[in-house]
């Protein structure tokens, strides 16, 4: 365990397996259907990528760029 991580609520098992589950119900949702998929960058993109593995169907990419004002 990191430093200052006093204990793990969700382990790294259990994050892969629900990305694998989003993926299947996805591409089981959206089977038939234009899919686009749209992400923040930066923060989603390590996300959105092991989303985007776990989809079986063809989909559109697409990146909005925000900041802070």
């Amino acid at each position: 365990m990191q430093e200052g991580i006093e204990r793990v609520l969700i382990t790294e098992d259990q994050i892969k397996r629900r990305i694998r589950e989003l993926g299947e119900e996805i591409s089981r949702d959206y089977n038939g259907k234009d899919l686009v998929i749209v992400a923040v960058l930066r923060g989603a993109i390590v996300f959105l990528c092991d989303l985007i593995r776990n989809i079986s169907i063809p989909i559109t990419l697409d990146f909005l760029s925000i900041s802070s004002y």
